[in-house]
């Protein structure tokens, strides 16, 4: 399956390859790969490289290592959370601002709310309505990270509900940017029924298979969350390092 390496560095090639079989289908999600010691007899290489490369391929999120005796590299599951992670750290370096993310988010989601209302099944809706359910309940302050989660959650369960892959990803970029942006946001009683009613609204609208009507709503949605985002003027990171500019 494997060639051995012939420029580069030994571990990019290796990824690399690796990464083509996985993609190709000729590994897949699950399937164990063969020991360092076995892999490094068929890419011709030192052990050391075989593991850089395994490393490499786990933070892509291709690879999952496990511990113990019944260890080793299996090919990943795909995790949409790490990767919605690393997509918005690229976003981050390239100088991305909010008003770049607001528009971002309400065209990946309008769309997304659209294609709920086409596609959203049974238990779809029971995720939504459940979580616009609980929504409705005033927590204390103490409490706030719960709430804050709540609120994202919603929207990806939306995304989740239009059956998009691409959109359900970068949905959870947008939402991974959300968490870290309202990292320390205490939301007051007014914010949280404002929240749960244009959520119920919108829900009501993906079960009606009103699609014009739950993209407007969204688009309404984010904006007016835009704008309390600006009028907070706070900027928070997982760091713990805090800016009062509009720059994400």
């Amino acid at each position: 399956m494997f060639q051995p390496y012939k420029s580069r560095r030994a571990f990019e090639h290796i990824a690399e390859q690796i990464k083509a079989a996985i993609l190709s289908g000729q590994l897949n999600s699950g399937d164990r790969l063969p020991s360092e010691r076995e892999m490094a007899k068929q890419f011709q290489v030192g052990r050391v490289s075989i593991r850089e490369a395994f490393r490499m391929l786990e933070t892509m999120g291709f690879l999952e290592i496990r511990k113990g005796s019944a260890g080793g590299a299996f090919v990943g599951s795909g995790d949409l959370d790490g990767m919605a992670s690393l997509i918005l750290d690229k976003l981050l370096l390239k100088g991305t601002t909010h008003d770049m993310m607001i528009a971002a988010s309400i065209s990946l989601e309008t769309a997304a709310i659209g294609l709920a209302a086409e596609h959203a099944d049974v238990q779809d809706l029971e995720k939504i309505r459940k979580n616009v359910k609980d929504s409705k309940e005033i927590i204390e302050a103490q409490l706030s990270q719960v709430v804050v989660a709540r609120m994202i959650n919603f929207h990806v369960l939306i995304a989740e509900a239009s059956h998009n892959v691409p959109l359900i990803i970068f949905v959870q970029t947008m939402m991974e940017w959300a968490t870290r942006r309202l990292e320390r946001w205490v939301p007051s009683p007014e914010e949280q029924e404002f929240s749960h009613a244009s959520h119920k609204k919108m829900y009501e609208a993906i079960k009606a298979r009103d699609k014009a009507r739950a993209g407007g709503l969204m688009k309404k949605h984010i904006q007016e969350v835009g704008n309390l985002l600006v009028s907070r003027g706070t900027i928070t990171f997982t760091s713990g390092v805090v800016t009062t500019d509009s720059n994400i």
